[in-house]
């Protein structure tokens, strides 16, 4: 999708059509953090895609597009627990409220650890990657991999012991670094 910008200054449909399919993840993993139902967290994503295209008019360029899309987001987690609020073992809004606030509060760590992580992941090898995405596939079966890499089925486990080690070093030195330099 090609991306250009009218005389005003205004996203044209091609650019918020991009900006939602950039942001579409993260803002999925930030609903599930608050619903922890992955269909239901998938049915306010629609929601929140929706209300967002909607409402793209009223987008400002000059905004964060993700932190905008979160902010509509929070919304519908708030309407959907309103709906669900009806059903017996409920939390209360004022609950669930303090949960958005505290999860808002920590997003921008995740944030960071999200952009860290992604570098670290590119500074692994190839063949270190390969076996990641393989083993974080839907539906991945150990023991294919393995046949398919001709090794053992323990030996992809203590790989990707290895590799989760590496990364988990790898994101916490990013972030430390990252504040020091803020």
């Amino acid at each position: 999708m090609e991306s250009t910008r009218s005389d005003d200054n205004r996203f044209t449909d091609d650019d918020f059509a991009q900006q939602l399919s950039d942001c579409r993840e993260q803002v999925l993993h930030y609903i599930f953090s608050l619903v922890s139902n992955r269909t239901h967290a998938e049915d306010v994503l629609q929601e929140v895609m929706t209300a967002l295209w909607m409402n793209r008019a009223q987008y400002d360029p000059d905004r964060n597009f993700l932190y905008w899309m979160r902010g509509f987001a929070r919304n519908k987690v708030l309407a959907y627990y309103r709906q669900q609020s009806t059903a017996p073992k409920q939390l209360s809004m004022e609950s669930v409220g303090r949960i958005i606030a505290r999860v808002d509060a920590n997003q921008h760590v995740v944030d960071d650890q999200l952009v860290a992580l992604r570098g670290c992941v590119e500074g692994l090898s190839d063949r270190q990657r390969e076996l990641l995405n393989r083993f974080y596939q839907p539906a991945s079966d150990v023991d294919l991999i393995a046949q398919e890499l001709d090794i053992k089925p323990s030996t992809v486990y203590v790989r990707m012991h290895r590799i989760r080690r590496h990364l988990l070093k790898c994101v916490q030195f990013s972030v430390t670094r990252m504040r020091t330099l803020a």
